[in-house]
């Protein structure tokens, strides 16, 4: 968008995606000239810059919602005031648990959540990712996701003996409802589905509706159609084919997926033949 700063995850530190050292330190070096040195390596530390761990607080019943507030200001208001243009646009999965408290933080904001067919994601994570996968050394600074232990779902012993299969399930089911539910009465918020823009012959529409909604906020934000030609045709990543889709899925696999998400795919409207 024309006069805007758009960042992906500036809080997360993304570099055991890349391969090479060069590559490394090349995405260290592009995070910090977007987020800061201190906002990385000082501040993130010290669990005063993610705005995924509010999210998980408060998911668990350890923040309450004036907290939430409060901390989400303290980690972005400065930032955002710094970046270039008049709109700031951010990708970031770590607002899935505070999307009701935008309102009492933004002056004006538009939100976008968007969700995917809970078997295509499920078999992403397994193929790509770490999520429940992390390794030891990982697990001491990275982000760990919630588990159905901590929202007393769950004795430790229980979770702890779910392959990562159950585990991403129980995450999409669980994690996708709580997110949702926050946002059903928000006219700037709105749920879209990874198929309509990315898989459906439409989807070009889709996403010039989706793009129209987020740039609503300033008029002089408008995006044009003939703008959008050949953004859906590209893709930046692909992962591996090494778990199988659905229809390879074992008889038991498909019974836990089902018993722990079919809810929220029926009420996404996905069909499961």
């Amino acid at each position: 968008m024309p006069d805007s700063t758009a960042l992906h995850e500036p809080d997360v530190l993304n570099i055991f995606e890349y391969q090479g050292l060069m590559n490394r330190l090349n995405q260290i070096n592009e995070q910090v000239k977007e987020s800061g040195f201190v906002n990385l390596f000082l501040r993130k530390p010290l669990g005063l810059w993610s705005i995924i761990s509010i999210s998980d607080k408060r998911m668990r019943g350890e923040l309450d919602s004036d907290t939430a507030i409060n901390l989400l200001i303290n980690q972005r208001k400065k930032f955002i005031t710094a970046q270039k243009g008049s709109v700031y646009i951010e990708s970031n999965i770590g607002y899935y648990g505070i999307l009701d408290l935008l309102d009492e933080v933004f002056e004006q904001y538009r939100a976008v959540f968007i969700v995917r067919d809970g078997r295509d994601w499920v078999r992403s994570h397994m193929n790509w990712g770490q999520m429940y996968g992390k390794g030891f050394i990982q697990s001491l600074y990275a982000h760990l996701w919630p588990t159905a232990v901590e929202f007393n779902l769950m004795e430790a012993g229980g979770w702890q003996e779910l392959s990562r299969f159950e585990k991403l399930c129980w995450s999409w089911g669980t994690l996708n409802r709580l997110a949702i539910d926050k946002i059903n009465n928000d006219p700037f918020t709105r749920l879209v589905l990874f198929e309509d823009i990315f898989l459906q012959q439409d989807r070009y529409h889709k996403l010039q509706s989706t793009l129209s909604f987020l740039s609503s906020i300033n008029e002089r934000l408008e995006i044009k159609k003939d703008t959008l030609s050949g953004w859906l045709d590209k893709r930046i990543h692909e992962s591996c084919d090494s778990f199988p889709t659905w229809s390879e899925w074992s008889g038991s696999q498909k019974s836990y997926f089902l018993r722990v998400c079919g809810s929220l795919m029926d009420d996404l409207g996905y069909d499961i033949d």
